[in-house]
């Protein structure tokens, strides 16, 4: 269990989530929170430097199936960590050892309905990448889990915390009532292992990323899906490497997605490429630079200028992750719900599953809420 944790009511910051969430255990014990990463890949090396940075958060503890890659993972620190890190490869060992508040789950996506209901059953708070399971089933199992166990359970969906989508959030409010978005997704990405193994590695891995953005930039929840996918003659994946989903969302509003992780020029941003439009006029933005607004005009009116909106500076290796951990943390603290909870986070994933299903259905289908 974790260490003098208290049950408190969750808050509702402005769009971190729309969803219900239940309440979850806090923590009020002096001293920095204690943290266990699970995996010591890509993403579990930029945790680690995450936590090492922050003030209120110590690493404790590093399980991976491989110990040299932990080894080789804490060489790279170069003097960051602080501390004694316990590692290994049982999980259950190193949570008993340690008794960690938090948890930095990093595995694939296939280890996460297992790893992340070990530690929460164990008592720790856990903050996971994404998906937050391999499909909606598994990730309604795991919101079951830390309600019964009264943890906080939260999804890194990083794209939420960029400084162009929250400047893009404002832009909403100035254009509404907002009509349509589009957002353009094309890289030629040579994926991971594991993500050769799914029939949709483009929706289920990547667009997620995407659908979560839009619901955070509109403040709207998806309603039905029409869905394409399909598989470039070149493309170095046996499942779909290409989508075309277009969604209704609350509001009349419409969201059209187009993506391609086998695109062989034109490359958009991790980011994609984002058009959005209302009553006010149309902002864009690249994914990179700041975000443009070009307020409305008549039919024979001249083109207004485009004006930058304004932007934070974001200067970090991974921009996103160390406001999504200052979110988690500031939420063990106080009760405050995340961006990226559970039970929102499900509204998010079941995008990804109505465009998914319809694609195999080949009509528009209600995405579940």
């Amino acid at each position: 269990m974790t260490r003098d944790s208290t049950a408190t009511a969750a808050t509702t910051p402005p769009f971190a989530t729309t969803a219900t969430a239940a309440p979850f255990a806090t923590v009020t014990t002096p001293g920095p929170l204690r943290a266990v990463v699970i995996g010591a890949g890509f993403m579990g090396r930029h945790w680690a430097r995450e936590l090492a940075a922050h003030p209120d958060v110590t690493q404790v503890g590093w399980v991976d199936q491989d110990t040299d890659r932990i080894a080789e993972a804490l060489r790279e620190q170069q003097g960051e960590q602080q501390g004694a890190v316990r590692t290994g490869t049982d999980l259950a060992a190193v949570l008993a050892a340690e008794q960690p508040d938090l948890v930095i789950n990093s595995t694939t996506p296939a280890a996460h309905l297992a790893v992340t209901t070990a530690a929460l059953a164990h008592g720790c708070a856990v903050l996971t990448e994404k998906p937050m399971a391999m499909n909606l089933a598994e990730a309604r199992a795991l919101v079951e889990v830390a309600e019964r166990t009264g943890r906080l359970l939260a999804v890194n969906q990083d794209r939420r915390q960029l400084a162009g989508v929250a400047a893009l959030r404002e832009a909403a409010r100035r254009l509404a009532p907002l009509t349509r978005l589009e957002i353009d997704f094309r890289l030629p990405h040579q994926a991971g292992p594991y993500v050769h193994l799914w029939d949709e590695p483009l929706l289920r891995e990547m667009a997620i990323h995407l659908f979560d953005a839009a619901r955070s930039v509109t403040g709207a929840d998806a309603v039905s899906a029409f869905g394409r996918t399909y598989r470039t003659p070149w493309s170095w994946y046996p499942g779909n490497c290409s989508a075309d989903v277009l969604f209704e969302m609350e509001g009349d509003l419409a969201f059209a997605f187009t993506g391609c992780w086998t695109a062989r020029s034109a490359f958009t941003s991790w980011s994609g490429s984002w058009y959005l439009e209302g009553a006010g006029g149309c902002a864009r933005w690249d994914g990179v630079t700041a975000p443009v607004l070009t307020a409305a005009r008549g039919e024979n009116e001249p083109e207004p200028p485009a004006v930058p909106l304004p932007v934070a500076i974001q200067d970090s290796p991974f921009p996103g992750l160390a406001e999504v951990l200052a979110g988690f943390v500031t939420a063990l603290r106080t009760g405050a719900v995340p961006a990226g909870e559970c039970h929102d986070n499900l509204r998010s994933l079941a995008m990804v599953e109505a465009a998914v299903a319809s694609a195999r259905a080949g009509r528009p289908l209600p995405v579940e809420r």
